[in-house]
């Protein structure tokens, strides 16, 4: 355990650990409650804003509170029994005071029709917004909050990562960073604020703590890699909704790419998406739309996670190839790994590159891939005999959507699951406090975001950035209201 230095090498009133969404919101909060913050980033300056800035850009807001709660309750369903009554009214409260926080940010609140589980009680409270016209995706909400950040002159430090907390007599005092290899000591006067993502990019967590996931990797930034979690851990926070995942999607991964890419299905006619025993799993269609929510499957009447059997290849012949890019967007890749890339209209590149395969049939395709050439052929012809019909009798996919897959050469990409975020980690009350193992609050240490998130099974698009934005509110004025140390 490390001790408290003599000597400091940054101080403040208040330190906030990850420069997304959540970290952004309480770094604002506690300056203008009069706090002196300190914003830490462990990514360089150019790929700052992690998965807040690659993500849809959307934000849930309800607007009626009482419906809010009732649509939380029944999307947490049978995982309600750990989250208080306190924490969703709190939680339903300061998601509808988003909007007008965002207002007097400078918002332009244009609603995007989204409602991701129209069925359940409370849903018709739901709305999306985004900021101005334009299209999903785009960083618009992103840099309203960067705006903010940078027109209150809040320091930041770039390329700094922490490693430790410290405390002193059980209470926060700072910890410990580490930049360009060297440690920093960091106080915090008042508090600390947690903000810095899931485990998306850390192997070792995603098998510990997921099921059925030896392969998977972040759609968004490379750098969650759990940080908060391993501090939290070590001062004996108590963990919560660590198997709850937004995901996995079914998604592609490059070679020496870091990061896992969205798929853009110009058409589900003529493909299908096959495990390694060659036969369909799951209804190809728009991902988070058509197939699944979030990665999560309606099955036998339940909704789960979705299996996702590893390797897995879409399977599709000339005329899907030629219909359109498969890549939706290159953006996440440049904007957190550096790499620019433009996927090519009509797929062609990519399989110059091998990142798809050809053939001049099933079986000789089958062979390229490992696969039993009966097996797969009989896949495909399965699928074929009911595409001529316009119907899917395994998988329900609708009449337009479906399309013999006949015209060769034929095609295999290989596929990967993929997570928008993990939603576990240390877990935190109505006051945004983290609570230790007899969830009594840890002194002066606070978290927001999909770190140690309130969602603990189905997932409203937009629910993690509203949340971000009300827990940053909750954290940053709540630390800064802290006496400060001597």
């Amino acid at each position: 355990m490390f001790e408290n230095p003599k000597s400091w090498d940054v101080e403040a009133d208040v330190v906030v650990v990850g420069y997304g969404f959540a970290g952004a919101t309480a770094a604002i909060t506690a300056h203008d409650a009069g706090a002196k913050v300190v914003l830490l980033e462990k990514a360089p300056e150019e790929f700052k804003g992690g998965n807040s800035r690659v993500s849809a850009n959307l934000v849930f807001w309800p607007n009626d509170i009482a419906k809010a709660k009732a649509y939380f309750r029944a999307l947490a369903g049978p995982y309600m029994d750990d989250i208080s009554d306190e924490m969703v009214d709190v939680w339903a409260e300061e998601m509808f005071a988003n909007r007008a926080w965002l207002e007097g940010l400078g918002l332009d609140p244009v609603e995007y029709d989204l409602v991701e589980f129209p069925e359940l009680p409370g849903s018709d409270c739901a709305k999306t917004l985004m900021h101005g016209q334009g299209n999903v995706g785009e960083e618009r909400m992103w840099k309203l909050l960067v705006a903010a950040v940078e027109a209150r002159g809040i320091e930041t430090l770039y390329g700094t990562g922490a490693q430790h907390l410290l405390r002193e007599d059980g209470v926060i005092t700072g910890l410990v960073a580490t930049r360009d290899g060297e440690e920093l000591m960091i106080r915090a006067r008042r508090g600390v604020a947690l903000t810095c993502g899931g485990f998306e990019a850390n192997p070792e967590m995603i098998r510990d703590y997921l099921y059925g996931l030896p392969d998977c990797f972040p759609l968004g930034t490379p750098y969650n890699t759990g940080d908060g979690i391993r501090m939290g851990t070590e001062i004996g926070a108590d963990l919560w909704h660590m198997n709850n995942v937004s995901g996995p999607l079914i998604s592609f991964k490059a070679p020496d790419v870091p990061t896992c890419l969205w798929l853009n299905l110009p058409h589900a006619n003529s493909m299908i998406i096959v495990g390694a025993d060659g036969q369909r799993f799951n209804k190809e269609a728009r991902f988070c739309v058509d197939s699944d929510r979030h990665g999560k499957v309606l099955r036998h009447g339940m909704w789960k996670q979705q299996d996702l059997p590893m390797p897995m290849y879409m399977i599709f012949d000339e005329s899907f190839r030629t219909a359109g890019s498969l890549g939706h967007t290159t953006d996440s890749w440049e904007h957190l790994t550096g790499t620019r890339y433009q996927w090519s209209e009509d797929n062609s590149a990519e399989v110059e590159k091998g990142w798809i395969l050809k053939a001049d049939s099933i079986a000789a395709l089958a062979g390229l891939i490992g696969q039993d050439p009966e097996v797969l052929e009989a896949t495909v012809a399965r699928f074929n005999a009911g595409a001529e019909q316009g119907e899917d009798p395994d998988w329900g996919r609708a009449a337009d959507r479906v399309a013999p897959i006949v015209n060769g050469p034929f095609y295999a990409m290989p596929l990967t699951p993929g997570f928008v975020n993990t939603q576990g980690g240390p877990r935190r009350d109505q006051a945004a406090r983290v609570l230790d193992t007899e969830k009594a609050p840890i002194p002066r240490l606070y978290s927001a975001g999909e770190l140690g998130s309130i969602y603990s099974f189905l997932y409203q698009g937009g629910g993690n950035i509203g949340e971000c934005f009300a827990f940053g509110r909750i954290a940053g004025r709540n630390a800064a209201a802290e006496t400060p140390l001597a």
